[in-house]
């Protein structure tokens, strides 16, 4: 059973297949989301598709390194992209994308849980629970910091509506 549920909330000002290209290549993610240490797609595709194993290793501000893997589940491109998580994250995670404003709306709802015991347990003490959940926040607010420059090259704008 998830412990945490996360909706993230990010917009562009770029066409929704140009952000879908982006999500895809996951094995650049590390160029553009700094949390993101480490990406390993298993097989030979350059971009993900259903059945696609992805190891990843991601450090936020709480110093501790998580690994896990990755196998989407469902794709409909150029607006939905569907994980199931195994390793240190255990659970599903599902970026929805949506043609907006003359950009691109994206929601990621990732639902896990921690696979090891001392971190599940903390994860249940208030205090703990909320750092773990600022840690989220924070990895999520520098992903799309990252993505937004990329795609529409212009620096930090965090400041602009765009995330929640």
């Amino acid at each position: 059973m998830p412990l945490y549920h996360f909706i993230t909330n990010w917009f562009f000002q770029a066409p929704i297949e140009r952000v879908w290209e982006e999500l895809i290549h996951v094995a650049d993610w590390p160029s553009w989301w700094a949390s993101w240490k480490r990406v390993v797609i298993h097989g030979s595709a350059s971009e993900v598709q259903v059945g696609s194993m992805v190891e990843h290793e991601v450090r936020g501000s709480v110093l501790y390194t998580l690994r896990f893997r990755t196998v989407v589940t469902a794709l409909e491109p150029p607006k939905l992209l569907t994980i199931a998580s195994s390793g240190d994250l255990v659970g599903v995670g599902t970026f929805v994308l949506e043609p907006f404003n003359d950009g691109t709306a994206v929601t990621y709802r990732w639902d896990v849980r921690l696979s090891n015991p001392v971190l599940d347990f903390l994860g249940r003490l208030p205090f703990a629970r909320t750092l773990m959940e600022c840690n989220h926040d924070t990895v999520m607010e520098e992903g799309y910091r990252g993505l937004k420059k990329r795609l529409e090259g212009k620096g930090d704008d965090s400041s602009a509506p765009g995330i929640r």
